[in-house]
C-alpha cells in the first residue's frame, strides 16, 4: 500500500493513465444535491484563493490498483474507492468545456483531463481517461466525445448531473466568474490521498476486503453492491467483464432498483425461512448471511441462478408477463394487495413452474387459493401481522404441493393450518365483518365490486377508467323525497346503513347522481351505468329502504364468499383459530340464533338456538351439556361419569359444533 497526498487534477492530468471503474462497482449515483455541495466547495475555494488566502480543499481518498494493459495503451488504474468523486469531477470539467467560448480553454480541458489522445483503441476505453461501468458508459462516452445523447441515456445520473453543471456554470458566467479561474483557483486546489494497493506483493491488501469496508462519501453500500462485489471482484478482469455483462447487468435491467430486495427474497426462498428486511441498517448482516449460505457455490453457477430467478422475480415487481394469461391475472390480483411479504414464496413457486414441476393449471389453482386466503384475511380483516416471518416458510411445502393430486385443496389445507392472525378466515367471521363494515371508505371497495361484476358477467371493469365510480344508492345527504322513501326512522336508517356494502354500487357514468331520487337513479342504473352490479338486487325494487339495503347486503356478502373468495365447504364454518388456548366461539358469534341444530347420533332429534348459550328443546330452555346428558339418559346409554361435552354431540348443517366452535 502506497499512500500519497496529491492534487486531484494533477492525478487526472497524466497522459499515460486511464482510470477504470470495474464491473463490481455500483452505478454512478450522485444526486443534484451532492453536486451542489461539490460546486459550493469549488466556489468557496475559488473565492478564498482569489483573495490571496492560499486555501486547499481535501476531497477524500482515492484507492486503486494497477492492472494489465494492452501493449501501447496507457496504464490501467482500477478504482476501488473514489468512483463517485472522480466521475463528478469529470462531469464538472466537461460542463466547463462545453459552456466555454474560448477554444483554448476547451482544448486545454479536453487534452489535459478528459482524453488520452495518444491511445489507439477503437472503443475509446483508453482514449477517454475514465472508463465507466457498462450502464453508465454510453452516456458518459457521448458526453465526453460531444456526440448526440440517446433518449434512453437521459435518465442516467451521468447525464442529469452534466446538465445540472451546465446550467449552474452558465449562471456563474453570467455573474462574471472566470472559467479558467474556477479551474486554477478552485478545483485545482482540491487534494486527495491516493492509495495504491499492491495485492501481488502484500496479500493483506485484498481489494475485495478493502472495497467492502468503504463507502462512497458516506453513502453505505447496498446489499446488491456487496453481493456484486463478492461474486465478481476475486476474478480476473476479463472474467469480471464477461460475468457482469452476461449475468449481473441483465439482473439490474430486468428488476431495476429491486436487486437488494430480490437477493433477500431469493435467500428466503432458498432457506424456507425469514431473513432480515433489506434495509440500509441490515445490509451488512444480510451480506454476511449470503456469503455463509452460498460459500460453496461458484460465482458462475450462482450468478446464473440469480439471473434466471431475477427474470421470474420481474413477474412480481415489474409487471412482466409470464406468457400465460391466467397466471398473469392471478399475479395481477395479488399485486393489488402489495403483498411483498409473499414474494419469496411466489418466487419459489414460479421457479418450480419454470422447471416444469408444476403445470400451468397447477400454478393457477395454487395462486388462486393463496389469493383467496390473502383477500379474506387482508382485505376484509386487515390482518398483516406475522407475514414477514411466516410467509417465507410456506416455501417448505413445495414438495407436498407437487405430490398432491388436487393442488388447490392442498394449498387450502396448508393455509388452514396457520394459526391466530395467520388463520384462514371462515365464512362466519367474514359475514359478520362484511355486513357491518364501512364499505364505502374501504380502500379496495371498487376492486371488490369489480370482482363481483367479473363473476356475474365474465368481464372485469377497467379500474383506471375515470368514469368508473362508487355510488351511494341512498345518498349521504337526504332530500325530503328520500326522507319520505325511508320512512319515519330515516335518520337511524341513514346512519346505520348508508356506508354498508348493500347501499354501495359501482357505476360507469360521467356525472354525480348525488341525492337524486331512487326512481331517477334506477333509470340511470338500468340504461346508462353499463354494469350489471348496478342492476342486480337494485332495479327490481320499487323502493329503497332498510329492508332492501339489508337484503342486498346479505346477497352481496353471500355472493362474495360463495363465488369470489370461496373456500372448501368443510372450512366454511370450522374453527379457524387453531390454537390450543383460543376461546371458543359462541352461538351469537357463529350467527346461529334461531337456527336448528341436530343430535349427531339421531338427526331426528333437534333443538332451536334461542340465546348465546341456550337452546329450546320440547318447549324448555337447556344448555347443551345438560341436554345431551338428558338425551343419553332417555336412550338408556348414559356413561358412568354422566359428563358430556355438548358441542361434540350436536351439529349444524352437517358439521359438529365442536369443529365450528
Amino acid at each position: 500500500m502506497i499512500p500519497s497526498e496529491q492534487k486531484l487534477l494533477k492525478m487526472l492530468s497524466s497522459n499515460d493513465v486511464t482510470f477504470f471503474i470495474p464491473p463490481y462497482q455500483r452505478n454512478y449515483e450522485w444526486s443534484n444535491e451532492q453536486c451542489e455541495v461539490f460546486l459550493e466547495d469549488v466556489k468557496k475555494t475559488y473565492a478564498a484563493n482569489k483573495q490571496g488566502k492560499k486555501v486547499e480543499h481535501f476531497f477524500g481518498t482515492v484507492t486503486y490498483f494497477s492492472d494489465e494493459t494492452p501493449f501501447g495503451q496507457p496504464n490501467k488504474l482500477v478504482l476501488i474507492d473514489g468512483q463517485q468523486r472522480i466521475t463528478t469531477t469529470m462531469l464538472f470539467l466537461v460542463a466547463l468545456r462545453d459552456i466555454s467560448e474560448d477554444q483554448n480553454i476547451k482544448s486545454f480541458i479536453d487534452n489535459k483531463y478528459l482524453k488520452n489522445e495518444n491511445a489507439t483503441d477503437n472503443q475509446n476505453e483508453y482514449k477517454i481517461k475514465l472508463k465507466q461501468v457498462e450502464t453508465d458508459w454510453e452516456a458518459y462516452k457521448n458526453i465526453i466525445l460531444g456526440e448526440p445523447i440517446d433518449e434512453s441515456q437521459k435518465d442516467s445520473a451521468v447525464y442529469r448531473n452534466y446538465k445540472w453543471f451546465m446550467n449552474e456554470l452558465t449562471k456563474l458566467v453570467n455573474k462574471n466568474y472566470e472559467l479558467n479561474n474556477l479551474i486554477e483557483l478552485g478545483i485545482n486546489k482540491f487534494s486527495v490521498v491516493a492509495v495504491e494497493l499492491q495485492p501481488e506483493k502484500n496479500e493483506w491488501e485484498n481489494p475485495q476486503e478493502i472495497f467492502e469496508s468503504m463507502n462512497s462519501l458516506g453513502k453505505p453500500l447496498s446489499l446488491a453492491d456487496l453481493v456484486r462485489n463478492y461474486l465478481l471482484l476475486g476474478l480476473d478482469a476479463d472474467t469480471q467483464t464477461n460475468y457482469y455483462n452476461k449475468y449481473w447487468l441483465k439482473i439490474e435491467k430486468v428488476i431495476p432498483k429491486q436487486v437488494s430486495n430480490f437477493i433477500r427474497d431469493y435467500m428466503q426462498a432458498y432457506l424456507c425461512k425469514a431473513c432480515l428486511k433489506a434495509t440500509e441498517a441490515n445490509h451488512k448482516k444480510l451480506y454476511a448471511q449470503f456469503k455463509d449460505v452460498f460459500k460453496n457455490s461458484s460465482p458462475a453457477d450462482l450468478l446464473s441462478q440469480l439471473k434466471s430467478s431475477a427474470e421470474i422475480y420481474a413477474y412480481l415487481v415489474s409487471g412482466v408477463s409470464t406468457g400465460n394469461k391466467e397466471i398473469d391475472r392471478q399475479l395481477h390480483d395479488l399485486e393489488q394487495m402489495n403483498i411483498t411479504t409473499a414474494y419469496s414464496f411466489l418466487l419459489g413457486l414460479l421457479r418450480m413452474w419454470k422447471e416444469s414441476t408444476f403445470k400451468n393449471e397447477d400454478i393457477v389453482d395454487i395462486l388462486e387459493a393463496f389469493k383467496i386466503y390473502c383477500f379474506r384475511r387482508r382485505f376484509i380483516l386487515g390482518l398483516t401481522s406475522a407475514e414477514n416471518k411466516n410467509f417465507p416458510q410456506l416455501t417448505k411445502y413445495m414438495e407436498d404441493l407437487a405430490k398432491a393430486s388436487d393442488k388447490k385443496k392442498k394449498m387450502f389445507d396448508i393455509l388452514s393450518s396457520q394459526e391466530s392472525n395467520l388463520r384462514l378466515p371462515n365464512d362466519i367471521e367474514l359475514t359478520r365483518v362484511l355486513e357491518t363494515m364501512n364499505f364505502y371508505n374501504f380502500k379496495y371497495a371498487q376492486f371488490y365490486l369489480a370482482l363481483v361484476e367479473e363473476h356475474i358477467t365474465k368481464s372485469r371493469p377497467d379500474l383506471s377508467d375515470s368514469h368508473l365510480q362508487k355510488e351511494h344508492i341512498m345518498p349521504q345527504t337526504l332530500s325530503d323525497e328520500w326522507k319520505a322513501e325511508l320512512g319515519d326512522n330515516y335518520e337511524d336508517i341513514q346512519q346505520e346503513l348508508v356506508n354498508t356494502i348493500g347501499n354501495i354500487t359501482l357505476i360507469r357514468h360521467n356525472q354525480e347522481l348525488g341525492n337524486k331520487s331512487f326512481e331517477f337513479k334506477k333509470d340511470i342504473y338500468t340504461n346508462n351505468a353499463g354494469l350489471q352490479i348496478a342492476k342486480t338486487m337494485i332495479t327490481n325494487n320499487d323502493h329503497w329502504n332498510a329492508d332492501t339495503i339489508k337484503a342486498r347486503t346479505a346477497w352481496l356478502t353471500h355472493y362474495i364468499l360463495e363465488n369470489v373468495f370461496p373456500i372448501p365447504d368443510e372450512m366454511r364454518r370450522t374453527n379457524n383459530f387453531n390454537t390450543k388456548d383460543s376461546k371458543g366461539l359462541s352461538f351469537l358469534e357463529l350467527q346461529l340464533l334461531g337456527e336448528e341444530i341436530e343430535f349427531c347420533k339421531d338427526p331426528s332429534i333437534t333443538a332451536k338456538v334461542i340465546s348465546d348459550n341456550e337452546v329450546e328443546f320440547e318447549g324448555k330452555k337447556w344448555r347443551l351439556s345438560p341436554l345431551t346428558r338428558e338425551i343419553f339418559k332417555r336412550k338408556g346409554t348414559l356413561n358412568k361419569s354422566g359428563q358430556y361435552s355438548g358441542a361434540y354431540f350436536w351439529a349444524y348443517d352437517g358439521i359438529r359444533l365442536s369443529e365450528i366452535m
